[in-house]
């Protein structure tokens, strides 16, 4: 048989970015020729049987006169394009014709196109540079799904984020949810689209593993440190409110009872962005009214739990505490280093008694969690003693408000914070309000003015309840100091705006 071996690419004309035809069922004799007079010029090398090609009649010519088995193939196709009012006589039967000759080259072109069919059908995909969705693929976007929904669901629950940040949010991760999808599920995507994709919806499900982790670690912090108030307002990021902060001189966790060192009232204003921090010596005189109005020195209350605290602080200012918050020294520390530390500007060089290995500078310091607590517990470094202690206990407060409120500082530390005072920290703020508070400040991001007021009074020795009866050193109540102090609150709570001297000494604004 002749020798098939030619390049059946140009026989078929074949292309691999577009699908291949059916085979035509009727013979497109013209093309045929085209395509075999191409193919006639690449088989000289051909071992083909030489025929003795006859002169066609009528009006046509052979290509050439080469004996070979392509000159068989055009004398077929002469004959079969004799015209057809050319008289039947007029066309010879030539003995030479190999039929099975040319029947055997039909078959092997018809086979050679099978075959080339079936490998573009199958190697389609490889060929285009696309690929097949896997199995791995398909398990990864339903789980891409699920941590998404799970975490829209628990951050929308949450409520923290403004409506407009959370909407940013929301539809930024949506777009994008939508090109992985599309990329990891689609047959028509190139491969390198189907990777970056695979890649992006892996990083994103860490990223929803973890803020769906930090939102039920907050509820679960909120809730775990919050007590029952019936003291509460309506709506602590419009209505105005006092809080109490009472810190207890021990280590460890919370439950732990102990002398109330530090006591400050914190009267609030949101619509005026004002805050006041109203300071009692921890040595004050008061009358518990729990304990029928038994005197002893505020210190000692927290002896008797902070609702004795509050009941004697509100008998003292004529006014309502309506929250709590409860701190030790552990606290302070943990929740200062949790925030990197604040920078606290201090009146005196001294060496801390509880922290010896360090000094004070005077003027500007950062300080960490121990270095801020030995600054505020300090007094015997001071000739006022006790006074500047307060003095300097609002320093450090109003420094952690400062760094706590900033926007940065809530969204990058916010977690942190959460789980360093874990077991550490109590209060009467509900999981719902302290979310409202973080979501108003990052949505207005209030310029806060601080005030600070320190109430004053006088040396005694007195009978206190806590020693049996037995007389100890009390700071006596100074009746205009007390009276000052409530009218500041209450200049304050009215939205009547606060003004402070060059000694930071606090006073109502005239005409307000």
């Amino acid at each position: 048989m002749a020798n098939n071996d030619w390049d059946l690419d140009d026989l078929l004309d074949f292309q691999f970015d577009r699908e291949v035809p059916e085979k035509s069922k009727t013979p497109d004799i013209d093309n045929d020729r085209k395509l075999y007079e191409e193919l006639r010029r690449k088989s000289k090398s051909s071992n083909a049987p030489a025929f003795d090609v006859p002169e066609p009649r009528g009006n046509h010519k052979w290509i050439d006169e080469d004996s070979d088995i392509f000159a068989q193939y055009d004398r077929e196709h002469a004959f079969s394009r004799v015209p057809d009012n050319a008289p039947v006589e007029e066309i010879d039967e030539h003995p030479h014709h190999n039929i099975k000759e040319i029947e055997a080259i039909k078959q092997a072109s018809q086979e050679a196109y099978d075959r080339y069919r079936s490998n573009y059908t199958k190697n389609k995909k490889k060929r285009t540079g696309r690929r097949r969705v896997t199995g791995f693929q398909k398990v990864l976007t339903m789980i891409y799904v699920i941590t998404f929904g799970i975490f829209a669901g628990s951050m929308l629950f949450m409520n923290v984020l403004p409506i407009g940040m959370s909407a940013a949010l929301l539809g930024v991760l949506l777009l994008i949810s939508l090109v992985i999808l599309i990329q990891t599920r689609s047959r028509k995507s190139k491969n390198w689209g189907k990777l970056l994709a695979t890649f992006a919806a892996m990083l994103l499900i860490v990223f929803y593993g973890v803020g769906t982790a930090y939102a039920l670690g907050t509820l679960s912090f909120l809730s775990g440190s919050s007590v029952r108030n019936a003291s509460a307002v309506s709506d602590v990021t419009k209505r105005p409110f006092n809080f109490m902060i009472t810190g207890i001189d021990v280590d460890g966790t919370i439950d732990a009872e102990g002398r109330s060192d530090v006591n400050m009232v914190v009267s609030v204003n949101p619509k005026t962005h004002q805050i006041l921090m109203t300071s009692i010596p921890r040595d004050y005189e008061i009358y518990m009214p729990d304990f029928d109005n038994a005197l002893d020195k505020l210190t000692h209350t927290g002896f008797y739990g902070v609702q004795t605290t509050i009941g004697a602080e509100e008998q003292l200012l004529d006014m309502d505490i309506n929250y709590y918050v409860k701190v030790n020294f552990t606290t302070v520390e943990r929740f200062i280093d949790a925030i990197g530390g604040i920078d606290v500007v201090s009146e005196y060089e001294f060496t801390p008694v509880k922290l010896k290995s360090w000094t004070v500078q005077e003027g500007l310091n950062h300080m960490n969690g121990k270095q801020a607590l030995a600054f505020a517990r300090e007094r015997k470094a001071f000739p006022s003693g006790d006074r500047q202690r307060i003095k300097n206990q609002q320093l450090v407060f109003e420094a952690l408000i400062k760094k706590a409120t900033s926007s940065r500082t809530m969204i990058l530390s916010y977690n942190k914070v959460l789980s360093s005072l874990r077991n550490y920290f109590e209060m009467s703020f509900s999981s719902r309000e302290i979310r409202k508070l973080v979501k108003f400040q990052l949505a207005k991001d209030p310029d806060w003015k601080i005030f600070k007021n320190t109430i004053v009074g006088g040396d005694g020795s007195l009978p206190t309840y806590s020693t049996g009866g037995e007389y100890a050193y009390v700071m006596t109540q100074d009746a205009e100091s007390i009276e000052n102090a409530k009218t500041l609150i209450n200049a304050v709570l009215e939205g009547k705006g606060l003004q402070a001297d060059e000694d930071g000494v606090a006073t109502v604004v005239p005409g307000e």
